[in-house]
């Protein structure tokens, strides 16, 4: 790897691929361990993975309120990752089903762009690149993992729950966003520092609406198979 590569992130680069491939590789790898422990080994496997979640994003998270480093633009846990990959955690260990309902359509739904597009300020020669990448990448094989291993199957009213708390999440993050100026969930009047899907929505504040929709459509998406399988059930309306 050249040195400007090693010091620099670039998406859609050869390094971009071959992360997601790494992190792609390592959930099936999960999965495969889990499906061949007993069940007492599996639920502490479960819990230590959520601890790991845990701890990274108290240290990411916190690192970023220190006094030195704090931008409260910035820094404050508000965009939807920061959320989701706490809840990653919290899921691994108690995995109640709401809490897994929201990993499935928020993780997948709302936090998959992290890793599409990722905004990134260092490369892979620093801690905080990798912390970076075990947070984000973690929140979708999580509830990969939550669907595969753990056999969560969501259903209509889990996707009902996800969306009203969406949109909750969206008016709670809207309202500060236009109150102080900050681009929390990517709903205020800026645009992400990477290229993405927001750079074609057209001008601000129109489209936070008809982002809301697409992301409701795409956790519909999410549902679908769910929905046809329930149907193929013995027994399924």
């Amino acid at each position: 790897m050249q040195g400007s590569a090693w010091r620099n992130f670039e998406p859609f680069s050869p390094l971009h691929g071959g992360i997601i491939l790494l992190f792609a590789a390592m959930t099936v790898a999960l999965i495969l361990i889990s499906r061949k422990l007993p069940p007492p080994a599996r639920a502490l496997l479960d819990r230590n993975i959520g601890r790991v979640m845990i701890v990274l994003w108290i240290v990411s998270t916190g690192w970023w309120l220190l006094p030195p480093r704090f931008d409260a633009a910035r820094a404050l846990p508000l965009h939807v990752c920061d959320i989701t990959s706490l809840l990653a955690g919290i899921v691994m260990i108690s995995p109640r089903r709401r809490l897994r309902a929201l990993l499935y359509f928020w993780g997948i739904g709302m936090s998959l762009q992290a890793i599409v597009t990722p905004e990134i300020a260092f490369g892979p020669d620093t801690i905080w690149f990798w912390i970076f990448w075990m947070s984000h990448a973690g929140i979708i094989g999580l509830a990969v993992y939550d669907i595969v291993a753990r056999e969560f199957r969501p259903t209509w009213a889990d996707f009902r729950f996800a969306v009203v708390a969406g949109l909750a999440y969206l008016a709670a993050v809207f309202t500060i966003d236009v109150m102080l100026g900050f681009n929390y969930g990517y709903v205020g009047n800026a645009r992400p520092g990477e290229a993405s899907i927001i750079d074609f929505l057209g001008p601000w504040p129109q489209r936070v609406a008809l982002m809301a929709a697409l992301v409701i459509g795409l956790m519909a998406v999410l549902m679908l198979p769910w929905h046809f399988a329930a149907k193929r059930r013995p027994g399924g309306a």
